[in-house]
């Protein structure tokens, strides 16, 4: 594992809204989760279309599989399991968060060489405000990113400002309009390292991703955390019933007594025809439906 100076990471985490650290995984390790990722794949052969296990590209057949999304691979495939509450996580996690720390939630976003659906510019708050703001998300690269396979893309700071507008026609749309906020996508950073590395990105930071044009895979696993005093204001199914709310503890203490900061939150509803993933949400603004509160 790299060596850490805790202080100069918690001060570029706070100052910038994210932090890198290459190679915090080793080959090894990272080949176990390829493996499962792989595995997974290989059972989505015989699936027509999205579902609540993956959601799938519009070519995706059983001879040339494609999928963008494993959904909440911790509970399909031992291998994500474990890595919940993998050391070195924890170790960062209690740097940047604090010692009190709860799970959220995860996902495998896969971008296939020569294709992969953009994932459009987005805070995570807006899509699951809490009593404060003390999440983050962790991104584990499964292969080398680099500047050509779609690497995730955040603009520095953006996590100080406000809770930018995710609704279109009234309607949530998963997605900010940067010419709307005047925001010039060539000022985000590139998160780009070798296969083990790992990103965490505070909850406000704004973010996003390009179709993947390079003939080289891109998996990025993504683990969400938050603080054990971060209780959710809209999403709470996510967590499961109270049990599994505290079974989600990985670092500390639960407790009884949520923290509230005033975090500039807007709830993510109405919702659109079809919230079955980021990427059917992010459509609304794209498609033109017609707005479901539209009198």
């Amino acid at each position: 594992m790299p060596m850490i100076d805790a202080s100069a990471l918690k001060e570029h985490y706070d100052q910038e809204g994210f932090v890198l650290i290459e190679s915090l995984f080793e080959t090894s390790e990272i080949q176990k989760l390829q493996q499962a990722c792989d595995a997974l794949i290989e059972e989505s052969r015989s699936y027509r279309e999205s579902d609540e296990r993956f959601d799938l590209e519009p070519d995706h057949t059983e001879t040339t599989p494609r999928v963008q999304r494993i959904k909440v691979p911790h509970q399909q495939h031992q291998a994500f399991a474990d890595l919940v509450r993998a050391p070195k996580l924890l170790e960062i996690l209690r740097i940047l968060i604090g010692e009190d720390v709860r799970f959220r939630n995860s996902k495998l976003n896969i971008k296939a060489a020569k294709g992969g659906t953009a994932v459009d510019w987005h805070q995570d708050w807006a899509f699951y405000p809490h009593t404060n703001p003390d999440l983050l998300a962790v991104g584990i690269m499964l292969d080398d990113i680099d500047q050509e396979n779609a690497p995730l893309m955040i603009f520095p700071q953006s996590h100080q400002g406000k809770t930018m507008d995710h609704h279109h026609r009234e309607v949530f749309c998963g997605s900010v309009d940067l010419l709307g906020e005047k925001l010039d996508p060539s000022s985000a950073t590139k998160i780009t390292g070798p296969a083990g590395s790992v990103s965490f990105h505070h909850v406000k930071a704004l973010h996003g991703s390009a179709p993947n044009t390079s003939d080289r895979s891109r998996r990025l696993l993504l683990y969400e955390y938050a603080a054990a005093d971060a209780w959710p204001l809209i999403d709470f199914e996510v967590y499961g019933n109270y049990g599994e709310f505290e079974e989600k503890m990985v670092l500390g203490k639960s407790t009884l007594s949520p923290r509230f900061e005033d975090a500039d939150a807007r709830m993510p509803l109405p919702r659109p025809p079809d919230p079955g993933s980021i990427y059917r949400i992010q459509e609304f603004r794209k498609t033109g439906f017609e707005s479901p509160i539209a009198s």
